[in-house]
């Protein structure tokens, strides 16, 4: 047999025994398996070795990308806001007009805040502005206080944060006219200008609800472990 013919088979061999160890490990981990394609001369079977390598490559790519099947994290939850209707004083609330996409990244297990308690949060915004991401505003682990649910933060914010407790780690997907609507936020060091009605992704720490729960147990920063 010819030295190139004996590598042409090797390659394809170790291709097969690839695909066959990821086809197992999706099997056994939860991942939604893409079938390999066929021949269309020959329907369900593959009629070459060109074929045979192609669609083991095929194969191995469509099994790594394939998005895995047990989706959110143990109690996660994600939703879209809706609007608050009134404010804490009956009046119809004109600013949480709902519309914010969420999604936990970590449950809490403190305190729920209500409308109008104190809260300590870290948070970091950010915003795509001429096809480039850039950090509008972030807490760098030193958690600021906000009233909750009045209007103090983005109203897309006050949203997002309702029904998390404390601990828990959330992302949220604020739509221009929730963020900082018609305002045009200045210029910073190492970032532009944020143009009017941009949209912005928060992810925000409820660190704690003062009066509410144990804020030295929630209140400090986790540190990874030793």
């Amino acid at each position: 047999m010819a030295p190139a013919e004996r590598r042409s088979r090797r390659v394809i061999l170790l291709g097969c025994a690839a695909a066959l160890a990821l086809l197992a490990r999706s099997s056994s981990n939860g991942f939604a398996f893409v079938p390999f394609p066929t021949s269309p001369e020959q329907p369900g079977e593959l009629t070459s070795r060109r074929e045979l390598l192609r669609a083991g490559v095929l194969g191995l790519t469509s099994t790594l990308l394939v998005e895995p099947s047990w989706g959110l994290c143990e109690g996660c939850k994600k939703g879209v806001t809706e609007p608050w209707v009134k404010d804490l004083n009956g009046n119809d609330d004109e600013i949480h007009l709902g519309g914010v996409e969420w999604e936990d990244v970590k449950v809490g297990t403190g305190a729920e805040p209500q409308r109008g308690n104190q809260i300590a949060i870290d948070f970091t915004i950010k915003a795509n502005v001429r096809e480039r991401e850039v950090v509008v505003d972030k807490t760098t682990d030193k958690p600021k206080d906000f009233r909750f649910g009045i209007g103090q933060m983005l109203p897309g914010m006050d949203e997002g944060i309702r029904g998390m407790r404390t601990g828990g780690t959330r992302i949220m997907r604020i739509p221009g006219n929730l963020a900082f609507g018609p305002k045009v936020v200045p210029a910073a060091p190492g970032r532009s200008s944020i143009p009017a009605f941009t949209p912005v992704e928060v992810e925000v720490t409820l660190r704690a609800v003062p009066g509410a729960d144990d804020v030295y147990q929630y209140g400090a920063v986790d540190k990874p472990s030793d």
